[in-house]
């Protein structure tokens, strides 16, 4: 449990958070797994190796940001950018986390803003994906100044109930949707 009177750190995850992250990015799932796009079994089963390899990524500009109180990890988001050469002027918010104790202060909003200040130096359009049923993330990232582009429809299946979703964007470039 983190202790909510230090100050809250912001920094890109390594691989040596590889285990912090695992455990939050399931812990995250478990909680709420219409909201995550891979089932926490799967994720479990594939091991410390995967949660690594998302921290390093695949692209110039991939990154996992955390958020932390002292030592404890209690947020994380990332950025993912396709490998297509056509495709990667765009990224994807993904991985979005806070713990439950965090939420409603500073630490999602202060999160997520680190990754689209991160964005903005590798891609032009920032998307994102919220389940329609989480009308507090919607707002939340509305706010933000993510704009609403459409809707996945069952983009989701967890436990035989299919789930669409709002899929968010944010443009750099001063063409907004």
């Amino acid at each position: 449990m983190p202790e909510f009177s230090l100050p809250l750190r912001f920094r890109r995850l390594e691989t040596a958070d590889a285990t912090a992250f695992r455990d939050l990015r399931l812990a995250g799932i478990r909680e709420n797994p219409e909201y995550f796009g891979a089932p926490a079994a799967e994720e479990e089963a594939a091991g410390l190796p995967l949660f690594a390899s998302r921290i390093v990524g695949t692209q110039e500009g991939d990154a996992v940001y955390g958020a932390f109180r002292g030592d404890v990890l209690v947020g994380v988001a990332g950025l993912f950018r396709p490998a297509s050469g056509t495709m990667r002027h765009r990224g994807t918010l993904w991985g979005v986390y806070v713990i439950p104790e965090e939420r409603g202060g500073e630490t999602a909003e202060r999160l997520i803003r680190t990754v689209i200040d991160h964005a903005r130096q590798y891609v032009d359009v920032l998307t994102g994906h919220v389940t329609t049923t989480n009308a507090r993330a919607r707002r939340f990232y509305e706010r933000l100044g993510f704009g609403f582009s459409g809707i996945e429809y069952k983009n989701l299946k967890v436990n035989g109930r299919h789930f669409d979703q709002d899929i968010l964007v944010m443009d750099f470039t001063g063409n907004a949707p």
